[in-house]
């Protein structure tokens, strides 16, 4: 049996703090034609990162992360581990973020060719976003799977990452609350933020342009960032008896957040290769 694509096209991310390990997340490889040249980059969030939200403004939890290649499309298990400092020698930050939207939890890495020499690169791509009348037929309720490791958790012996699988409680082809956001409705746990966000239909599916194919597909439809959390109040004997003083109670809706696909294709198109190259590779740590 071969090793879906979307396995190898994703890795966990470890933030560290020198060397100490302070949280691990999820992130995918996608790639980007330059003229004959493949650039691949490291897509993951912000708060995978940073250990915060983009706008917190806080100061950075760690100083580097790890993520990992897979050497073999069929042995699974031989990884090839990239460890990369966060910031050049100047403080400036190795990640690219959208400025167009100053709120997304999305960070994009250029990873140089010589990282993963001899290694089996699977991304995704523009490609993979349907398109064209073509793609999937989304509607509230269509089945997303999403790609990565809940709470670390994940098979460790082949390197592989967990499938978890909701629907969308959104009308995709709008932006929710004018945001280039989806959201979903799935079980999802720390661990996961920065995992690839997929549509997948198997035998006879709906296209786009409502015509119906025999077949499969799997459609990028963007990266997880978050779960929505209601804050109610509560109070203090609605638990124990004791003065009547108010806590704060924080309950997810298990509705997760998603940062369209196109947001990523519009960034990782918009990166003068070059130029990072010049003013961050070159002053790396």
């Amino acid at each position: 049996m071969t090793i879906d694509h979307l396995s190898l096209a994703t890795t966990p991310v470890l933030l560290f703090k020198g060397a100490a390990q302070v949280s691990q997340g999820t992130g995918f490889f996608y790639m980007v034609s330059r003229g004959e040249q493949q650039v691949v980059f490291l897509v993951t969030n912000v708060h995978v990162l940073t250990g915060h939200a983009p706008l917190d403004g806080k100061a950075p939890l760690g100083d580097s992360i790890s993520f990992q290649f897979h050497k073999s499309a069929d042995r699974s298990s031989v990884l090839h581990e990239i460890r990369v400092p966060l910031f050049t020698k100047g403080g400036k930050p190795v990640w690219i973020h959208p400025a167009s939207e100053p709120e997304a939890d999305l960070a994009v890495i250029p990873i140089p060719s010589s990282c993963y020499e001899d290694c089996h690169v699977a991304a995704l791509s523009k490609d993979w976003m349907g398109g064209g009348g073509k793609g999937l037929k989304l509607r509230p309720t269509s089945p997303i799977t999403l790609i990565g490791y809940p709470y670390g958790y994940y098979d460790k012996v082949n390197a592989l990452p967990i499938w978890k699988t909701g629907n969308l409680a959104c009308e995709p082809h709008l932006d929710f609350d004018g945001k280039p956001l989806l959201t979903i409705d799935i079980s999802a746990f720390p661990g996961m933020s920065g995992a690839p966000a997929c549509a997948i239909a198997y035998g006879t599916y709906e296209a786009e342009d409502g015509n119906t194919h025999v077949g499969s597909i799997k459609q990028f439809i963007g990266i997880y960032a978050s779960m929505q959390m209601l804050n109610e109040k509560k109070f203090l004997e609605e638990f124990v008896s004791a003065k009547r003083l108010g806590v704060a109670h924080a309950e997810s809706l298990q509705l997760g957040h998603v940062w369209k696909a196109q947001l990523i294709e519009d960034l990782v198109a918009s990166v003068d290769i070059e130029k990072w190259e010049t003013e961050v590779l070159a002053d790396l740590a």
